[in-house]
């Protein structure tokens, strides 16, 4: 059994909230990439208990491109957070090396912790018999829509500034990228699994949105180097440092994220080359 990491997650995350306790530096501004890379390799050790396959342990190349797209996307949400000032860091280090690498490490966790969240949430099997019934058109107009849809979502926040700008921002690369993905006929798209009735993966990815969520501002209410949200809706009712409104986001976040991955591998198929070859 290769538990032995998952072990070795759990006695990293007991060290950090020891030296976040003690407030030890400098190993105390690493809290944050650190204890999210404790929680991956805990999910990750329990995943592979349970199936005997998981990310680190069988696909390691997913695993490097998850990291690798996380930290593009989120510097690209930083691009959005600068014009739209949705948040701000606070007690960054001193040197803008040190910034950078830890930011960098911290933004490579976003979409392994999710996709981890979302195959441990798949092994319990909650939305496999869930019944929905819900059509959605998918002709050539309706598509088509929703892409100028998503474009329009997109550019909104650098030209119109209003505190709800972040829901633009949370869903317009879905709205943008999964017709694109229903068109090259990508069973993952969302399109395609609302048609088909399999809601297990979304519902499963929007759980591991919040799940995820609900840590990443539980350990940034403690953490010493940390970010402060600047939306002023329901500022008064709060989870930890977020605003409910904006806790609830984590869910079409997860959605946009998963995807984001799927377009991606899209991209670099034989399937889409073919596909660009043929209009």
């Amino acid at each position: 059994m290769y538990n032995w990491y998952g072990l070795l997650g759990i006695l990293l995350i007991i060290a950090l909230e020891f030296i976040l306790f003690f407030q030890l530096q400098p190993f105390v501004l690493w809290f944050t990439p650190f204890v999210w890379i404790g929680y991956i390799l805990v999910v990750d050790s329990i995943v592979y208990m349970m199936k005997k396959d998981s990310l680190l342990m069988n696909h390691k190349l997913k695993f490097i491109q998850l990291a690798l797209l996380s930290t593009m996307i989120w510097y690209v949400f930083e691009i959005y957070n600068h014009f739209s000032h949705g948040w701000f860091y606070s007690n960054l280090p001193k040197t803008l090396l040190a910034t950078f690498t830890i930011g960098t490490l911290s933004f490579a966790t976003i979409i392994p912790a999710i996709f981890e969240t979302f195959d441990l949430i798949r092994q319990f099997h909650f939305f496999n018999k869930l019944k929905i019934k819900l059509k959605i058109p998918t002709n050539k107009i309706f598509l088509e829509t929703l892409v100028i849809l998503g474009l329009i979502f997109l550019v909104v926040p650098f030209v119109w500034k209003t505190p709800w700008i972040w829901v633009f921002v949370w869903t317009g690369f879905i709205f943008l990228l999964d017709p694109l993905l229903y068109i090259f006929h990508d069973e993952k798209s969302l399109i395609a699994q609302v048609r088909k009735k399999r809601f297990n993966i979304i519902l499963s990815i929007f759980l591991a949105g919040y799940i995820c969520g609900f840590f990443w501002e539980f350990w940034n209410h403690w953490a010493y180097t940390k970010w402060y949200y600047t939306v002023p809706i329901l500022d008064n009712i709060r989870i930890f440092e977020i605003p409910l409104v904006g806790f609830l986001a984590y869910g079409p976040f997860a959605l946009e994220l998963y995807v984001i991955y799927n377009f991606s591998r899209l991209l670099f198929s034989k399937k889409f080359l073919h596909g660009i070859a043929g209009i």
